[in-house]
């Protein structure tokens, strides 16, 4: 059952260095995506707090980058372009068309392969995008890494809609997208055999379709995102501006709930747009408590710019909608009412990024996502950034299973009695690995004083805040309903 509480408390010192002995080299799921390269902007969140930097890469959209557990980063994305951790075009890449919207690439860890990355490419074609899958080797071209075997197509009639959600067997993925036109989504499973051709189809009853001047138009843009727990969906679809100038009259959001053991996809709510303007950013809150979406006014000036949330944890449809809050309201100037500026984007710092508008050279920032209303708290000039934010940020998997790795090398879920505390050190966030779900977790200071507890619930992580602790060693401790108790160690800095 582990150490007890009183043979670990016999004195300070004594725990720390317990403490810096037995620390297991557990990986840090949220620093996958420590990296982020955009508009010629490089944020990293590796120290824990965000810094901005300059990068010598095309500044077109769409982005996407992957860094290991540790946060050094492994590979970018960016327009037409595969780069490696030097920014130099990686070996062997393959021609890539333009990569649709925000959501053009997508990178995830190869299931059972440490060396090997899956890399998905969603590009734009006249009508609707293509769906194709590549592998990546980080063995090769000196551990900077390269394609092999080229790019195989998996669907020529997506929407430009491109996630991915971690699988419940902590292994594999889920990687999502919406067939053009239709209620269908497709689920890809990525496991280390490859990638499945053959999706998971679930129809969700709402077809992405539109009745515009008589006749039927897709809703073929708008992103997809998954929450952290990947439990939930939301989508928006929006008629293409070559059908009509972007407005919301022929618009939608849908939120999906999402079996991650199956693949299945079924309807939550419909959420109708506010009129008269076009749907940007779409994003969860850490705890999936809550959604947010950006919207701008359209074919008006002065151009506005409007934060949306909804609550998720009424569960109705009809409590969502009503649960309907603004967050705020700018005018952002004169820009093309067709660029999808305010995109938001969940960051390892777990806040919410935006970017207010194409000519800014600011990061806006959500600072308390899981809370209602104006206690989310909303910056708008977070970070200055060396260029102009541009209309995109990466577009990433939130959630990846190295995170709940041991030293090892097993599985958490598959290695049963064990409790896992990462990162560790840690600064602000904990998370907590219970044996099992149910549990509870109490963290206990060197003089045995009792000063966090946390419910685990029906899943097996919990998160826990602990920026307001003091530096220093610290006990953790989970007990099941019966009683039976296990003990971990974490270090704060």
């Amino acid at each position: 059952m582990g150490t007890t509480i009183s043979s670990f408390l016999r004195g300070t010192a004594f725990a720390t260095a317990l403490i810096l002995a037995v620390v297991p080299n557990c990986a840090q799921a949220q620093l996958r995506n420590a990296n982020w390269i955009f508009a010629q902007n490089h944020v990293s969140f590796t120290s824990g707090t965000a810094v901005a930097t300059a990068v010598e890469v095309p500044p077109y959209r769409p982005f996407n980058s992957l860094s290991d557990p540790t946060g050094t980063a492994l590979v970018h994305a960016v327009h037409t372009v595969v780069l490696n951790a030097q920014l130099d075009t990686m070996s062997g890449c393959p021609a890539l068309d333009t990569g649709e919207g925000i959501q053009g690439f997508l990178f995830l860890p190869f299931p059972g392969d440490t060396n090997d990355l899956a890399f998905f490419h969603n590009h734009a074609t006249n009508f609707g995008c293509e769906l194709s899958f590549g592998r990546i080797d980080l063995a090769q071209d000196n551990g900077l890494g390269a394609f092999v075997g080229g790019m195989t197509l998996l669907n020529n009639w997506t929407a430009s809609k491109l996630t991915a959600v971690a699988h419940a067997n902590g292994q594999d993925y889920w990687v999502l997208t919406q067939i053009l036109g239709t209620d269908e989504i497709a689920a890809y499973l990525l496991s280390a055999t490859g990638v499945d051709s053959v999706p998971v189809i679930s129809h969700t009853g709402v077809p992405m379709i539109a009745q515009f001047d008589g006749t039927e138009a897709v809703q073929d843009r708008g992103a997809m995102v998954a929450s952290y727990t990947g439990d939930r969906l939301a989508m928006a679809g929006l008629v293409s501006s070559n059908v009509e100038p972007y407005t919301l009259d022929h618009a939608r959001i849908e939120v999906l709930h999402f079996d991650n053991a199956t693949g299945s996809a079924t309807h939550a709510a419909s959420i109708p747009p506010p009129t008269g303007n076009t749907i940007n950013g779409i994003e969860f809150s850490p705890d999936g408590s809550k959604l947010y979406f950006t919207s701008k006014s359209a074919l008006e000036l002065p151009i506005t710019s409007t934060l949306h949330q909804y609550d998720l944890s009424v569960q109705d449809e009809a409590a969502i909608i009503a649960s309907h809050t603004v967050i705020f309201t700018e005018e952002v100037g004169s820009f093309d009412v067709q660029d999808p500026f305010g995109q938001l984007a969940l960051a390892p710092d777990r806040r919410i990024w935006f970017i207010r508008w194409p000519g800014s050279p600011w990061l806006g920032v959500i600072e308390s996502p899981n809370e209602a209303g104006a206690a989310c708290t909303p910056v708008m000039d977070q970070l200055l950034l060396p260029h102009n934010a541009g209309a995109g940020l990466p577009s990433q998997c939130k959630r990846y299973h190295d995170s709940e790795l041991t030293h090892t090398g097993i599985p958490a879920s598959e290695e049963a009695g064990t409790l896992m505390t990462w990162p560790n050190p840690a600064q602000t966030l904990l998370n907590i690995n219970a044996p099992e779900p149910g549990c509870t977790s109490q963290l206990y200071d060197a003089t045995g004083r009792l000063v966090l507890s946390t419910m685990h619930g029906p899943r097996r992580t919990a998160t826990v805040d602990v920026a307001g602790l003091p530096a220093g060693p610290f006990l953790v401790r989970c007990t099941d309903a019966l009683g039976n108790g296990w003990t971990s160690t974490m270090l704060k800095e």
